[in-house]
């Protein structure tokens, strides 16, 4: 039986682009998506993560002990935890310090959801939308959406958790098409080295015909992943998504913008969206200082992403 997916049909355009030509995508991966009856397993870590955030009795003895179950997710929540964004003054010599002194229950299960539910994909490291770059984007962005979720009013804030967990996989589709589609993903990346002006998307739709935050929303539904995560994952190039959720395409969006002045990133340019910056009630020089405060600890999360590519 196959696997149909509603929004793999792609009946938006992503804000900013046309149709790039009349004629059909050069490798149309659609139809073949449509077609796919067995996806990639949950990992089991994953699962267990899954299952632990839903358990209302859950305590931080339970987290770490999963957490610790996983050397190099354990590594990475106590590296995050030491970084000077949360000004600890103390050492963080465990992971039960890191979750119970900095970081927090809700944080933890959603960074070790997000981790998890993204390493078991191997790409080609060395490509635009390679591992590495991969990698870092989702550090860097993860970070600057947790922090400018935290700058929004009362209304607005999301849970820190969930914004980070949408910053770190809404490039979630790059890693399914280079996993189920070698050959095109490496095609794909020919032509984002070929024309370093088009925008991600566009290129995308002119080649397989739809996006990565189709791919990656598809997977995440089947998967049971958290619907505000979905969401960012399928609009984060979309400027005029104003449905359900909005405010984490939002944030993930803004962070892109911004990422991508420091040559970090895959977003369509460097001036930020007018309307976004309003929707969040936010300013350019806040957003801006924002920017720099993250940066700061630029080493810290170059060594995360580099431990999660490796």
């Amino acid at each position: 039986m196959s696997i149909k997916s509603p929004e793999i049909e792609n009946k938006r355009p992503a804000t900013g682009t046309a149709e790039p030509h009349d004629g059909a995508p050069l490798l149309d991966i659609k139809p073949r998506i449509e077609k796919i009856d067995k996806l990639p397993p949950m990992p089991e870590m994953t699962q267990k993560i899954i299952r632990l955030s839903a358990d209302p009795n859950a305590s931080i003895a339970a987290l770490v002990k999963v957490v610790e179950l996983d050397p190099s997710l354990a590594m990475q929540i106590m590296r995050y935890a030491s970084s000077p964004f949360f000004g600890y003054q103390g050492k963080i010599d465990s992971v039960n310090t890191a979750i119970a002194r900095v970081l927090g229950f809700s944080m933890v299960v959603n960074l070790a959801l997000g981790v998890t539910a993204a390493k078991p994909f191997k790409i080609p490291r060395n490509v635009p939308l390679g591992l590495e770059n991969f990698w870092r984007h989702a550090v860097f962005s993860a970070a600057l959406v947790q922090a400018l979720s935290g700058a929004l009013n009362d209304e607005l804030r999301p849970p820190a958790g969930l914004a980070y967990l949408s910053g770190l996989l809404h490039n979630f589709g790059h890693l399914l098409l280079g996993h189920l589609f070698k050959r095109e993903f490496l095609i794909l990346n020919k032509f984002v080295i070929n024309e370093p002006g088009t925008p991600i998307v566009e290129i995308e739709k002119k080649i397989i015909g739809t996006d990565h935050g189709q791919i990656g929303a598809w997977l995440m539904q089947a998967w049971k992943l958290p619907e505000e995560v979905v969401i960012a994952t399928r609009e984060h190039h979309n400027v005029d998504y104003n449905g359900p959720h909005a405010v984490y395409p939002q944030l993930v969006m803004l962070a892109d913008y911004l990422l991508k002045g420091h040559d970090i990133g895959d977003a369509p340019g460097t001036e930020l969206p007018p309307m976004i910056l309003d929707a969040l009630e936010l300013g350019e020089y806040q957003v801006t200082m924002l920017t720099n405060r993250v940066l700061e600890d630029c080493e810290t999360l170059d060594r995360m992403a580099q431990q999660l590519a490796s």
